[in-house]
């Protein structure tokens, strides 16, 4: 392998879910969604939406057939159940980092040519998605994109601030995200939330993710996290404006618990079981 692979942009990150149309409603009302594409992929009989949170793409998805084990992304959804799933990196050519990365040791999975995942193993404890096609019917594309889109809503949300993931190996991530593609480490720190780790706050492409690394691996809430069936996202840090304004349409209009619990933000989240296992923190 000869230099990092370029990557121009985080495209968005996968919500595996069990109830796609609870799931979109879910972002569209608590977070102000706006939906721009739906899709059904029948290689791996399974349907997604794709939505912008302000300047964030997620991608709710579900397999269609879950008890049909012989699909990859079913096996997936059966495995670590309602969660985020992956994050998808922007590349020139598929191929091309496909090849690069078996080459330097990485497992490269549901290889299409034009997108590809690479496994945990690979990467720090996360699944990641390579791309080089755009989204289908992306505004990101069309020249006039503005990630204030989402202004006005009431969850008050002006951005993501970051992913957060977890790792149990901080060298392999580290490795994989500054040396096999062209990551930038912004801090590396010492952080008490939500127990003792180690965190390293990258930019890859045009967001940042945080990896981080509890020093106890068994206990604590990173330590529930790291034991369970996961593919190493542990929650979407988003800015808010208004806090007050956001725990009020959080808890009061759409009667979601919120906690304090298990945060790795200075913020508070929307506990997981009420987003259908996906953690949402939310920092003013």
């Amino acid at each position: 392998m000869t230099g990092r692979i370029a990557v121009s942009r985080i495209i968005h990150t996968i919500h595996a879910t069990t109830d796609i149309y609870t799931c979109r409603l879910l972002y569209q009302d608590a977070l102000g969604g706006l939906v721009f594409a739906e899709n059904y992929f029948p290689a791996e009989d399974r349907d997604a939406v794709l939505l912008y949170v302000t300047d964030h793409m997620v991608e709710p998805m579900a397999p269609r057939n879950p008890e049909d084990l012989t699909k990859p992304y079913a096996r997936q959804a059966a495995r670590i159940g309602q969660a985020f799933h992956s994050f998808e990196i922007k590349v020139a050519d598929g191929k091309a980092a496909s090849t690069a990365f078996r080459e330097a040791g990485c497992t490269v999975a549901s290889d299409y040519g034009v997108f590809f995942f690479v496994r945990p193993e690979s990467t720090g404890g996360v699944l990641l998605e390579v791309c080089e096609l755009p989204m289908p019917n992306d505004p990101w594309d069309r020249g006039n994109w503005d990630p204030r889109v989402g202004a006005g809503h009431h969850c008050t949300v002006t951005g993501l601030d970051h992913i957060a993931c977890v790792t149990r190996d901080m060298a392999s991530a580290l490795h994989f995200f500054t040396e096999i593609v062209d990551g930038e480490v912004l801090e590396d720190m010492r952080t008490a939330m939500p127990q003792p780790a180690r965190r390293v706050l990258l930019r890859v492409g045009d967001t940042r993710v945080a990896f981080i690394a509890p020093d106890d691996t068994e206990a604590g809430p990173l330590g529930a996290f790291l034991a369970k069936e996961q593919n190493g996202i542990y929650a979407l840090v988003w800015k808010i404006a208004d806090e007050a304004r956001a725990r009020s349409h959080f808890s009061e209009k759409l009667k979601l618990r919120l906690t304090h619990s298990g945060c790795v933000s200075s913020g508070f989240a929307i506990d997981p079981d009420d987003f259908l296992g996906a953690r949402h923190e939310f920092v003013s």
